[in-house]
Formats: structure tokens, C-alpha cells, sequence
């Protein structure tokens, strides 16, 4: 079965990993394996990117090359040529650096989902295709805590579920979190 990416979310960055834009995916062809997004400023000069695709449970990490479609049509956009899909934990995958609100409603425990009984608001601070690192209250996880992490980049709500697999605190001000995505029921 193919992943149809169409109104999914991407963030997509520079080939040096420097954040461009995020966009919503207006169409995508997998037997072309391409996509196609709003026609953006911050694509204009751009001939190559590095995309993370923010799909559930977990993102997808491509290679692509921009092209412009159709000129002086209203569904003119650019086309995004995907190569290099990537999937499995490689330590050596780039991370991007991002600045993204998110909110874990529950923690998941035998495969039980059980919701929090006040919402945690977390900070993304990067993302790559096997999981994530976050910010948020002085010690609010802990190392094997499972959970549904809600991602809301514009009209776009992508439900994540990771794992916390290491913290780094501030003295008492915040932790980050370094998570791995992981499928609910596993």
C-alpha cells in the first residue's frame, strides 16, 4: 500500500538543514513520487530541499528537487520531485532544528491510552524521521514514558506517538526530551 500525502503537513529545509517553510501538500502522485505545495517565496531560488512529511504515526524524511508548475494557472504551485525516502532509526539522519508548539494529551502504558488530566504544552525544538527532541516543564517525563504527541502547523493537526529515551535538564527551569517515534500498539 502507497502513503498518500495529500493535506499532509511538510517541513521543508535547505540542503544544509536551515529551515525554509512549512507547507500544506495539495496533491501528490506516487507513481511520479511527487508532491505538489503552494507556490512559496521562501522556495523561489531554491533547486534542491530536505523535507520531513508529518504523517502517523511517524514522519517521513525525503530529498527532493523543487520545480515550478504551470504558469499563469490558478492551481500553479511548485512540484516537489521526492528521492531518498528514508524510514528506519539511522543516528546518522540529520536533525532539523524547528520552533513548533505541540501538546500531549495522555500517556499510553500496556498499550492502554490514559489522558492527562491538564494538557501539557510542549515545544518541538527538532525533528528528523525517527523522533524528535522536545522542551518542556522541569522534569513533566520520564525516560520509557509513551505517549500521542499533537502537532498543529497551521489548519493541520498530525497526531505523533514517541517514546522518551533521554532527558537533558536546565537547573529547574525546563527538560528536553529525546524522543523516538514508536507505532501505538507496539
Amino acid at each position: 500500500m502507497r502513503k498518500d500525502y495529500v493535506s499532509c503537513r511538510t517541513l521543508i529545509y535547505d540542503e544544509d538543514g536551515e529551515f525554509l517553510t512549512n507547507a500544506k501538500i495539495l496533491d501528490h502522485d506516487s507513481n511520479e513520487n511527487t508532491i505538489k505545495v503552494q507556490n512559496l517565496p521562501a522556495l523561489n531560488s531554491r533547486k534542491k530541499c530536505e523535507l520531513v512529511i508529518l504523517t502517523s504515526p511517524k514522519p517521513y524524511s525525503y530529498k527532493g528537487t523543487i520545480h515550478k508548475t504551470a504558469i499563469n494557472k490558478s492551481d500553479a504551485g511548485k512540484l516537489i520531485r521526492l528521492y531518498q525516502k528514508r524510514e528506519a532509526e539511522n543516528r546518522r539522519d540529520p536533525r532539523y532544528s524547528t520552533n513548533i508548539l505541540a501538546r500531549i494529551e495522555a500517556l499510553i502504558f500496556n498499550n492502554t491510552v490514559y489522558k492527562l488530566h491538564t494538557a501539557m504544552a510542549v515545544q518541538l525544538i527538532n525533528i528528523s524521521k525517527g523522533g524528535l527532541r522536545l522542551r518542556s516543564k522541569y522534569n513533566a517525563l520520564a525516560i520509557g514514558n509513551r505517549f500521542p504527541i499533537n502537532v498543529k502547523i497551521g489548519d493541520t493537526d498530525t497526531m505523533l506517538t514517541a517514546e522518551v529515551t533521554n532527558i537533558t535538564d536546565s537547573k529547574t527551569d525546563y527538560s528536553e526530551f529525546g524522543c523516538h517515534f514508536v507505532n501505538k500498539d507496539s
